[in-house]
């Protein structure tokens, strides 16, 4: 068996065996995807250094997963699973939303690899909401079937983006100027804090610092900026950010009356770890009118294992071997 999890940036595949009726992961691999001109190069190297016969893949990638074939959202690759299959002689392949991968890992994962944000009043068996920002927005939403948790997938982060204030109209409305419309992806990710960024540098009529012109990776630059408190402007953009994550955050569990609770991953949320506790995040994720009190008591989370979209993945083709 295979795993394998697409990102903007980088492509992850492992082999993966069960142990005690888990998923385990061995022979990782990390590939840039900017040094392939497509997946099955990858896959290809990934086989040739591999040892054993495989049978079954299961990829987690960013993007509307229709008949086992995705456009992947953030790189111009195609992912076929019967081409795949075919191309590579695989008894199956399976191409799944890479959030409704990293649902499936949630199950993987142990308590240490959770930090509570709220703890809440967990109802047993409740519905359980999943939103993740990175290169993109990943949403899913997970439900009891009686039997056992079931996620699946949305393109949630793709929704209209909802202002809650008068700034964040205005952001609106600068970024609107631009491309005609606004996706809550385009405030919610690492490009979005970028914008907001720049949106904050426009309302304060200030210059792009130095700093800024020459970080090679603005958004991780504004983070620590805005951590470390040595930028106003990137202090204002990133409490922005916090505030509109949190938001979102909030959009989703009333729409999945997720009591079961709400978890954050992504590649930003464990870089902000400390500030989401610091009570902005839930100040902001609570404050939905009539709904404050039913939003107070669903906890929250976030993911602090950064293979959980792998394991998930490994999670389905492990079920894939035992169908």
């Amino acid at each position: 068996m295979i795993a394998g999890y697409i990102t903007a940036t980088t492509t992850d595949l492992a082999r993966v065996k069960i142990h005690n009726g888990r998923p385990q992961l061995y022979s990782q691999a990390r590939y840039v995807n900017r040094d392939f001109s497509n997946f099955g190069s990858i896959l290809s190297l990934y086989l040739r250094n591999a040892k054993g016969r495989m049978d079954v893949l299961c990829l987690g990638v960013a993007g509307p997963v229709i008949n086992n074939r995705v456009s992947a959202t953030n790189i111009p690759w195609q992912i076929d699973g019967p081409e795949i299959e075919k191309e590579y002689e695989l008894d199956r392949v399976a191409v799944v939303n890479d959030i409704y991968a990293t649902a499936f890992g949630l199950f993987q994962l142990s308590d240490e690899k959770f930090f509570t944000i709220n703890k809440g009043k967990q109802v047993e068996y409740g519905n359980m909401g999943l939103i993740a920002a990175g290169h993109g927005l990943g949403e899913a939403l997970i439900y009891f079937d009686g039997e056992r948790y079931c996620p699946y997938a949305s393109e949630g982060g793709h929704v209209d983006f909802a202002p809650g204030n008068q700034l964040e109209t205005e952001l609106w409305e600068y970024l609107y100027s631009g491309q005609g419309y606004v996706e809550t992806e385009d405030v919610v990710s690492l490009a979005g804090l970028e914008s907001t960024f720049e949106f904050m540098l426009a309302a304060n009529r200030a210059t792009k610092p130095d700093w800024m012109k020459k970080a090679k990776d603005r958004p991780a630059k504004i983070i620590e900026k805005a951590l470390a408190g040595s930028d106003d402007i990137a202090v204002k953009a990133f409490d922005m950010f916090v505030d509109c994550y949190a938001s979102e955050a909030a959009n989703l569990a009333l729409k999945g009356m997720t009591v079961g609770g709400i978890f954050l991953g992504g590649l930003i949320a464990p870089q902000i770890m400390t500030v989401l506790d610091k009570g902005r995040f839930m100040e902001r994720f609570v404050k939905k009118g009539k709904m404050g009190s039913l939003l107070a008591d669903m906890p929250v989370g976030l993911i602090i294992e950064d293979r959980t979209a792998l394991l998930g993945a490994a999670s389905i083709a492990m079920e894939m071997v035992s169908e």
